[in-house]
């Protein structure tokens, strides 16, 4: 376990270290969740995060300068994405509800979201959701 949380914090500097090369980010802008935080949005809703997202959150949950500027993905949104992906799926009829262990941690623009199954273990597929698509199932 702690050779992969390894590889995963290596993968992230990693990435951090080309958004700052980039411009698209300066360092005091990559603003992480402390572990707390982390710990209580499992302990809230009775799941444990996949030890990425963990990391991410840890990383930049915050704030990610001009980085996914325009997406609802930081720690201040995540109470409120599984009510947004839902509004979005009614309003378009989708046929298919969210699965019951869904854990939405991406939305763009209130058109298209991302998640990932809790029950999917520590590195789940990750599913999507875009508005005028004709996918009709999240399987």
């Amino acid at each position: 376990m702690q050779k992969l949380k390894d590889l995963v914090a290596m993968y992230l500097d990693k990435v951090k270290n080309q958004l700052i090369e980039l411009k698209l980010v300066k360092q005091d802008e990559l603003v992480g969740c402390t572990r707390d935080e982390v710990s209580a949005i499992e302990q809230q809703l009775g799941i444990s995060l996949p030890r990425a997202y963990q990391e991410f959150l840890l990383s930049m949950g915050h704030s990610a300068g001009q980085f996914l500027r325009g997406s609802d993905c930081f720690f201040k949104h995540l109470p409120q994405l599984q009510e947004w992906a839902i509004e979005l799926l009614q309003e378009n009829n989708f046929v298919e509800s969210l699965p019951e262990d869904a854990f939405i941690f991406f939305m763009h623009q209130g058109y298209q979201f991302s998640f990932f199954r809790v029950s999917e273990g520590a590195d789940p597929p990750i599913y999507s959701y875009c508005e005028g698509t004709e996918e009709t199932s999240f399987i």
